[in-house]
């Protein structure tokens, strides 16, 4: 979800800015940007074409034209597309150019489209360009705060730009310091949450609330949580209409992380009549697949993965649908189909995010699942938390793997915490960590991040500084990454106090 986290963010950059004494965004402009943000993207282009061919030929239609192929990109993941687009971001570019050095706007939207290209060209593995992407974006809205401080939009563009870069591994900070980038993920939060306040009050800012609330949302869920800001923006994410299918993949995604799954399976219903206007959102079917599986609706989640894997155009996510279809096999008992959907893991897709990388790891492993310990993960990720308990309560461990030991004391920690029963979390998650110091899973290193934050949460700081140091020197290698940044920036934040 770090991946898609990011790309996220880099859509905050499209929106517009309303002032009368400057640019005026005109009605057609705003029309387009509705269509955008409800994923009408055609709709969006009619719009634009008719203003470029007005007399007054609005200087945001360039501007927005790129920021709707970026969205068109973002969300099919087409290589192809990438091709495409290429040639015509250079047009987009010398028209944005051509205004005045004394508007701040210049460089605020030259900032923003440098940064959707740098995140284009990672998506499709176009690096070294996506660096100098990168750098262009950071100097030109670095620069526009310096020449322009009263510029309120700027702090959305640099919160952005403050939390991509902070959450760049560590192992890459020679070239941040070598480019002379710096982030910091806790600052960039700070001026979204600045920002997103502003724009609910003022109605000269009203035109970000929406985007501005949506990646706050996507950032509140991934970077260090907070459970009440979580249940704020849920409650204002609901007030929004389900055909803004940005705010309403928001929702999903805010149901799904926190246990609502027959919520989440609901809004899917609701939100269908839009989808059907809207251009093709495969990873939904994504979504979709997990919140049935979720619900135990097998079949119904086989099918679901299996148009993902048929249409979507990327090589991410397609590891762990095919594994999923294989469990929905699994569970329906039906080994044939199983085994052959575990080879396409092999085969299909490819491993360079997490979740695909575990998929792998299950489909090299040549190894029927343990039933009910795989019906406990599914139902503990659905939120279904007294079934999840009566479950693991009927298991007998005796005749376990270390490893299924493991994946059974890990997940009794985490329903226990999650039902607030911190104590006997705290005991299993110490359980976990003495059985797994030594494995590849992520069991044992999870269960001591949540640790330190138990502790932290209770305002025990050395406790929470041992477990997150201890997290930090176990060798593991399944969601290594994002495990080790989460606990690198909770001992920051515990090493302050």
């Amino acid at each position: 979800m770090i991946r898609y986290t990011i790309f996220l963010l880099s859509i905050v950059a499209g929106s517009f800015y309303i002032n009368a004494q400057e640019i005026i965004c005109n009605s057609n402009c705003r029309q387009a940007y509705k269509y955008m943000v409800s994923l009408q993207l055609k709709e969006a282009d009619s719009i634009l074409a008719i203003e470029a061919r007005s007399d007054t030929h609005h200087i945001f239609v360039p501007y927005l034209r790129n920021y709707n192929n970026f969205i068109r990109m973002f969300v099919s993941q087409d290589p192809q597309l990438y091709e495409e687009y290429a040639p015509a971001r250079f047009d987009h570019f010398s028209e944005i150019e051509k205004l005045d050095e004394s508007s701040p706007f210049k460089n605020w939207m030259l900032g923003n489209m440098h940064l959707q290209w740098a995140l284009s060209k990672v998506m499709f593995g176009d690096y070294l360009s996506a660096v100098i992407e990168f750098n262009k974006a950071y100097r030109l809205i670095d620069k526009n705060m310096e020449e322009f401080p009263g510029f309120k939009p700027n702090e959305l563009s640099a919160g952005v730009l403050n939390i991509i870069i902070g959450l760049v591994p560590e192992q890459y900070n020679w070239l941040l310091n070598l480019l002379s980038m710096r982030g910091e993920i806790q600052r960039g939060k700070e001026q979204l949450t600045y920002f997103l306040n502003l724009s609910e009050v003022n109605p000269e800012y009203a035109a970000f609330y929406e985007e501005t609330l949506f990646f706050t949302g996507f950032v509140e869920m991934n970077i260090h949580p907070d459970t009440n800001k979580l249940a704020w923006i849920k409650e204002e994410a609901s007030a929004i209409h389900d055909s803004v299918l940005l705010i309403t993949f928001l929702r999903l995604n805010l149901l799904m992380r926190t246990g609502k799954n027959q919520d989440a399976l609901v809004l899917f219903k609701e939100m269908e009549p839009f989808l059907n206007q809207a251009y093709p959102f495969h990873y939904l079917r994504y979504l979709n697949g997990e919140c049935l599986q979720r619900a135990q609706k097998w079949q119904s989640s086989y099918n679901e993965f299996d148009y993902f894997t048929a249409h979507f155009m990327d090589e991410n996510y397609i590891k762990d649908a095919w594994r999923k279809k294989a469990w929905a096999a699994f569970m329906l008992e039906d080994s044939a189909q199983y085994l052959k959907c575990m080879q396409e893991v092999k085969l299909r897709g490819d491993d360079r995010i997490d979740i695909d990388k575990e998929a792998l790891a299950s489909a090299e492993n040549d190894q029927y699942p343990n039933k009910n310990l795989l019906l406990s993960r599914i139902l503990f990720d659905g939120g279904y938390y007294s079934e999840v308990l009566d479950v693991l309560y009927a298991i007998d461990t005796s005749g376990y793997s270390d490893n299924d030991k493991l994946d059974y004391v890990y997940r009794t920690g985490r329903v226990y915490h999650e039902m607030n029963n911190f104590e006997k979390a705290k005991t299993y998650y110490g359980l976990a960590l003495s059985l797994g110091k030594n494995s590849d899973s992520y069991y044992a290193a999870n269960a001591t991040l949540k640790l330190g934050e138990l502790y932290e949460s209770e305002g025990n700081i050395s406790l929470a500084k041992e477990a997150y140091s201890n997290c930090m020197n176990l060798d593991f290698k399944q969601y290594k990454n994002s495990i080790l940044r989460r606990a690198a920036e909770g001992l920051n934040r515990v090493s302050d106090q």
